[in-house]
């Protein structure tokens, strides 16, 4: 076939075909034609019984724009069927201005339904050009074609409706509440006298719609003009003239230092909360630093499940602020929660630890999760209550491990000689973390005793205990421990010889090195290192003398760490001593 004409017939021919394939091919290849014809074709084929073929012809259509296609398309707005009435509309808001004037010369289409559909597809377009014509149709016979001109004009958002919205608020009873709505949507400061006016009615859908217009259009003079609705005896009117005065304060950066009989709307504010409602949110949290009930903490307690982190932390602050009696209003409602609330209150309740705090605490100790019991622990340790002692015991012999190791790392903090046996229970705890914690527990209680028991262990028959003692022995640090140190650099074990001379340097106040020096020709390299560690830190520079043999030790990292460390003193003279081993 030679020509456009002849190819778009044959095409058109096949649109009738039986066969899906044949039919979409006809309708992909029409998508290549600009002539009449073609579009014509496409429009056709927005009635064929395969939807796939119905949504490619769609999307030809509104790729394509152009007059003849919205033509035909408003003409399809009288469909019988609802499904390709639709696909009709929902094409013509794709191709968009291009359709405004075919749509504008049938908006007077005898048809009430078409005349609805074309106002409801002009506003979706939005452009103002329609603005005028949909204005008129504001007083359309049919009802529903006022109600949707309303809302057309409302999603135009041209403040040149503004005069026909109101008209039409005043003497069209059935488009009242899209008028006022659409008031609204627009944000026209120059209709709120109206409006104000509006609110004073007896009908309570309207007094509603209008009061959220009122905050939709956010200036701050209307505050004042709301407030008298916070008083209203339906409840609804009342809580949509505090909205609307949130609304306000948000659109103006949340600043509002106004008085609000906020106690009259904790309900409906924290459920706005647990809803999620942004601005309720935000407004609510935000007067929060001036408004402190006890049911409004309870209440910040109920939500804290339902906001996001950064809320929480903003929900924690405002406890924080509440002071000590926000940790009693805390603990009244603490069981109920869940264990990532629970965790948040606890680092709430830390700020004001004292003696009966932590007495109150004692009483959740069984919590089913074992991470509270763990910040419980460490919360009872903190406290400095001498009297959870026995408590912290009792968690010593926790079923989890961490909870164990929390409790002993506590009761370090607490305890007094009395505990010292039953820490060192702890020491034989199967986890290494409730050992050490065990271990840390008996170095801050440091006694004499505890000196004793820890040279005992130095020869224990669990060489586990022998380690933890030498580094007990270390940490505690004061004179008594560094003759069982020096003992510990002959002990059997090298890992125990090498913690007792790591021990020594970090002690320092040694008055008689000897040992030490011993120690540099230890069989273990690793204690021969830390010999070479030790006597620098005691002896300084002196100690240069004593290691200098190991510049030549059989082990090549004895060797490298001794090089190091005399590097490390800086002094040049020193130089010639490293020199030699440039060559190693």
């Amino acid at each position: 076939m030679s020509n456009a004409v002849d190819q778009i017939t044959d095409l058109l021919s096949r649109l009738q075909s039986p066969d899906f394939y044949e039919r979409e091919e006809a309708v992909r290849n029409l998508g290549s034609f600009r002539e009449d014809e073609a579009v014509a074709g496409l429009v056709m084929a927005l009635e064929d019984p395969d939807m796939g073929i119905r949504e490619l012809a769609g999307d030809l259509l509104a790729d394509m724009k152009g007059d003849t296609a919205s033509r035909l398309l408003v003409s399809f707005l009288g469909n019988a069927d609802i499904g390709t009435r639709n696909l009709a509309a929902e094409i013509l808001v794709r191709i968009g201005s291009e359709a405004v004037q075919p749509l504008l010369d049938d908006i007077d289409n005898p048809d009430y339904d078409i005349r609805k559909f074309i106002v409801d597809v002009l506003g979706l377009i939005r452009d103002d050009r329609s603005v005028e014509a949909i204005c008129r149709k504001l007083y359309d016979e049919n009802p529903n074609v006022a109600c949707s001109a309303a809302e057309a004009l409302g999603e135009i958002g041209s403040t040149e409706a503004v005069p026909a919205l109101i008209g039409a608020f005043e003497s069209v009873d059935d488009a009242r509440l899209q008028a006022a709505e659409a008031l609204g949507k627009i944000g026209d400061p120059s209709a709120l006298e109206k409006l104000y006016e509006f609110a004073e009615t007896d009908d309570s859908m309207v007094q509603y719609v209008v009061l959220e217009a009122i905050g939709n259009i956010g200036q701050a003079e209307s505050i004042d003009r709301l407030k008298k609705h916070l008083d209203h005896e339906d409840r609804t009117i009342a809580e949509t003239a505090l909205t609307a005065i949130i609304n306000i304060s948000m659109k103006h950066g949340g600043k509002f230092d106004g008085d609000l009989p906020l106690d009259k709307f904790t309900e409906f504010l924290f459920e706005g909360i647990r809803n999620h409602n942004r601005r309720i949110t935000e407004f609510t949290l935000g007067r929060l630093k001036h408004w402190y009930s006890q049911d409004v903490m309870f209440r910040l307690l109920d939500v804290l499940d339902s906001v996001e982190d950064d809320d929480r932390e903003r929900i924690s602050d405002i406890l924080r602020d509440a002071g000590p009696s926000a940790a009693v209003s805390i603990l009244e409602r603490f069981a109920g929660n869940t264990i990532t609330t629970k965790l948040t209150l606890l680092d709430v309740i830390k700020e004001f630890l004292d003696d009966d705090l932590a007495q109150r605490l004692i009483g959740f100790i069984d919590d089913p999760e074992p991470d509270v019991r763990q910040k419980i622990a460490h919360l009872l340790g903190l406290s400095g209550f001498t009297g959870a002692v026995e408590t912290l015991k009792k968690m010593c012999s926790d079923s989890v491990g961490h909870v164990r190791s929390t409790a002993y790392a506590a009761l370090g903090w607490l305890a007094s000689e009395n505990e010292i046996d039953f820490l060192f229970e702890g020491l034989n705890d199967k986890y290494s973390d409730v050992r050490q914690s065990a271990l840390g527990a008996l170095i801050v209680v440091g006694s004499q005793r505890v000196v004793e028991r820890f040279t005992s262990d130095l020869y224990h028959d669990d060489v586990e205990r022998q380690r933890l003692a030498v580094t007990a022995l270390g940490m505690i640090g004061d004179a008594d421990v560094v003759g069982p140190l020096l003992g510990a650099i002959d002990h059997p074990d090298s890992s125990v010889r090498k913690l007792a001379i790591t021990s020594l340097g970090r002690i320092k106040s040694i008055d008689d090195p000897r040992p030490l020096v011993l120690a540099l020709s230890d069989e273990s390299a690793a204690v021969r290192k830390a010999a070479v560690t030790a006597l620098l830190d005691i002896k300084g520079q002196a100690a240069v003398q004593d290691i200098r043999a190991l510049l030549e030790d059989t082990d090549v990292w004895v060797r490298y760490h001794t090089i190091v460390s005399i590097g490390d003193l800086g002094v040049s003279s020193y130089a010639e001593l490293i020199i030699p081993y440039l060559g190693d």
